[in-house]
């Protein structure tokens, strides 16, 4: 499923589960700290419960400074705070993306905290992986994760472009919620299973001048996880072009046809590009509305039932009904943060 470029799409809670595995935190604090990033914490195992693009930025970012180790107990030993503002005063002065690989796989080596990077180009694709002589390359599905989601945001930011990623590759097995890899890549195709973790883009990429400045990098530093999350430059695709309109007509999205007519489009063209990048219509429209309702439950004083109505539900039984398909709860287990 491709990137949709409205930023109230929301991601398994699967992925907060994994950052709190090595952390010495109890029960109590982790709930504190749930609740102050408005999240119930009895989501927190409910298997098909998900979170909003902020609440998860702000989950990440509270569990780094808890634990002052930006890798969360991942590493062979702790990333001290301040780390990634390091490697990226570090980036900036590059001149071009190539510059940049260079740097980044220089400040693991020099670093030695027990991750590292390899690159190389072949066939006009440029191959970053993780260091295969390192420990932390063979654990978890956590650490190839977040390190990938990182090293393609802070790419994609320096040059102020999305990067297409052409193939992101995964040492383990797929999770029930494997497709949520692909939104945390733009809707690069995501292989698992693989015999290593793999980012593949294109080589000609490497020539890209850096971009940003200083004044750019201070106001990214003031909460990098949560920007790095929300980082989009205008992607273009026709996934996007759909979500917004769905966003904007949600209490009543037109239909195919209407779309169709609506982006200049031929129906069954439409249909082809959206099945071309993974996804259709009606998984679109789905997806809005869901993580919608996410979003209102949680940042919002609306009435559940007027979520509902704002979703184009004609009750709010049917509304609770549909909800619990896509969260495994009711719409109140998302209020109980209050």
């Amino acid at each position: 499923m491709a990137y949709l470029s409205v930023n109230n799409i929301s991601i398994s809670m699967a992925f907060v589960r994994q950052a709190l595995v090595n952390l010495p935190l109890s029960a109590s604090d982790i709930d504190a700290l749930l609740v102050q990033c408005r999240i119930a914490p009895s989501l927190l195992h409910s298997p098909q419960a998900r979170l909003s693009l902020t609440q998860f930025g702000q989950v990440m970012t509270r569990l780094v400074l808890h634990s002052k180790d930006e890798l969360l107990g991942y590493g062979s030993t702790p990333l001290p705070l301040g780390s990634l503002s390091l490697l990226l005063h570090w980036l900036l002065p590059a001149q071009t993306l190539l510059q940049a690989l260079q740097r980044l796989e220089d400040f693991h080596r020099i670093l030695g905290r027990g991750i590292g990077i390899e690159w190389q180009v072949r066939g006009g694709q440029v191959y970053v992986c993780l260091d295969s002589t390192s420990d932390v390359s063979r654990t978890t599905r956590h650490i190839s994760g977040y390190s990938f989601f990182f090293y393609h945001r802070i790419v994609c930011w320096l040059i102020r472009e999305i990067v297409p990623v052409r193939q992101v590759r995964f040492p383990f097995p797929q999770p029930d919620y494997g497709r949520d890899y692909r939104l945390m890549f733009y809707g690069a195709p995501v292989e698992f299973n693989a015999s290593q973790a793999e980012l593949v883009f294109p080589e000609a990429l490497l020539e890209r001048a850096i971009v940003q400045n200083q004044e750019a990098l201070d106001q990214l530093l003031k909460d990098p996880f949560r920007q790095l999350l929300m980082l989009n430059f205008n992607h273009e695709s026709w996934t996007s072009r759909v979500a917004e309109q769905v966003q904007e007509q949600l209490a009543q999205p037109p239909t195919l046809p209407q779309l169709a007519e609506q982006l200049h489009i031929a129906p069954h063209t439409l249909q082809r590009r959206l099945s071309a990048e993974g996804t259709s219509y009606l998984a679109i429209k789905n997806q809005i509305k869901r993580d919608s309702a996410i979003e209102l439950l949680v940042n919002s004083r609306m009435s559940i039932e007027a979520i509902s109505e704002r979703l184009g539900f004609s009750e709010t039984s049917p509304f609770t009904r549909t909800f619990k398909e896509w969260t495994g709860v009711p719409p109140s287990a998302y209020r109980k943060h209050r």
